[in-house]
């Protein structure tokens, strides 16, 4: 897995590619929490699952503590580019009713009025 954060004019640009599972869930979480921490202006963050190839429920647990993590800070977060088998699990599970799913990065902005 790798993970790497932008802060793009006040939006938070997060691209994951690899698996999101159990053997990468700690360094995802501080990965992001480094630098979420160090960008108080960020208040939508956009995660890019685009190269995530597979996901399991702790890595849906690390996107939720994400979402929970923004929203505490008055914001929101956005997924992108989910592949099939991502965005599969995503629906099974309903976390897709919790965690919004765009199919461009542009469509997640325009829709939180960006």
């Amino acid at each position: 897995m790798a993970v790497t954060c932008e802060n793009k004019n006040g939006v938070g640009l997060v691209t994951v590619t690899g698996s999101l599972n159990a053997l990468v869930v700690e360094s995802f979480h501080g990965q992001f929490g480094a630098w979420f921490d160090s960008q108080p202006d960020v208040k939508l963050v956009v995660v890019d699952l685009g190269g995530v190839h597979f996901i399991d429920s702790l890595g849906l647990g690390a996107l939720i503590s994400i979402f929970k993590r923004v929203a505490e800070r008055g914001g929101d977060m956005r997924l992108v580019r989910p592949q099939h088998s991502v965005k599969l699990v995503l629906e099974i599970t309903r976390t897709s009713r919790i965690l919004h799913t765009f199919g461009t990065i542009e469509d997640a902005l325009r829709n939180a009025g960006c």
